[in-house]
């Protein structure tokens, strides 16, 4: 404490003088209209931007949280889409056809043939084998793995994915594939040749399976050829619209009639 009293007073000129200037400059603002608004308009500014970099900060440090909000927010109207996507049973209940959850991914493999996503929900959040997986801009997969806590997604990029597709416009349906080379290309068969499409026509979900609800965003035509193997059918090569590299949030594609499905396809196939 002494040691601090000794530097102050060892100081105490340079003290007096600084006091004295505040002072002064207080006296001479407070006295002369001018002087005083140009003080006020640059504390005003200072302290605005000191508010603004604090608001920048502080929604930064929310962004994860904001994040979480949007894809809540996301799964909620993309289930009061399916709401209004009635289906009639026994010509008296309505019933929803398929349900949406949100999920993360947690790994992602794109440089092998047959790739997969692994995803943080698992048995106990519901997850089943054949549930579809999406993103806000198209598919990303199938569950074809369950473990309490987490899942094991095939990713459209896996050579032994196949997927139910069409093209929008036309309506024309094939299987979609992936050939393990362009981690962008998807190709879409079966095709007839007779069928009048496009560069640049969409593809989307046919809607022919429990899996995924028809319509949802795949990619773009991109290339047509004929199919060497098959002389009635094209050979589509589709841009995928999604970055398979850069996904983190996916929805999980559960349908009320899956089992329904299955157990008549059974029966069928007898």
């Amino acid at each position: 404490m002494q040691r601090i009293i000794d530097s102050i007073l060892a100081k105490k000129d340079v003290l007096v003088f600084l006091i004295l200037l505040l002072f002064s400059l207080y006296l001479i603002i407070n006295s002369n209209y001018y002087h005083k608004s140009k003080v006020l308009n640059l504390s005003n500014n200072f302290t605005t931007h000191i508010l603004n970099e604090y608001s920048s900060i502080n929604a930064y440090f929310k962004l994860k949280e904001y994040n979480k909000t949007l894809i809540k927010e996301n799964v909620r109207l993309k289930n009061e889409l399916q709401r209004f996507n009635l289906e009639k049973i026994d010509s008296v209940f309505l019933k929803q056809k398929f349900i949406y959850t949100d999920a993360k991914i947690i790994t992602n493999n794109i440089s092998l043939l047959k790739n997969y996503l692994i995803i943080n929900k698992g048995s106990r959040d519901g997850v089943i084998k054949e549930m579809g997986v999406t993103s806000s801009e198209g598919i990303i997969g199938i569950v074809n793995e369950i473990s309490e806590n987490y899942s094991s997604v095939m990713s459209v990029l896996n050579i032994n994915s196949k997927i139910n597709a069409k093209i929008k416009r036309t309506s024309h349906f094939g299987s979609l594939e992936w050939e393990g080379l362009n981690k962008e290309i998807l190709l879409l068969k079966d095709i007839p040749k007779t069928a009048i499409i496009n560069i640049g026509d969409s593809i989307v979900s046919g809607g022919m399976s429990a899996i995924f609800p028809e319509n949802i965003k795949i990619g773009l035509i991109l290339k047509i050829e004929f199919d060497e193997n098959l002389d009635n059918y094209l050979r589509l090569e589709i841009k995928l619209h999604n970055d398979m590299s850069s996904i983190r949030n996916v929805y999980l594609i559960s349908s009320n009639f899956k089992e329904e499905i299955k157990q008549l396809k059974e029966k069928v196939d007898e």
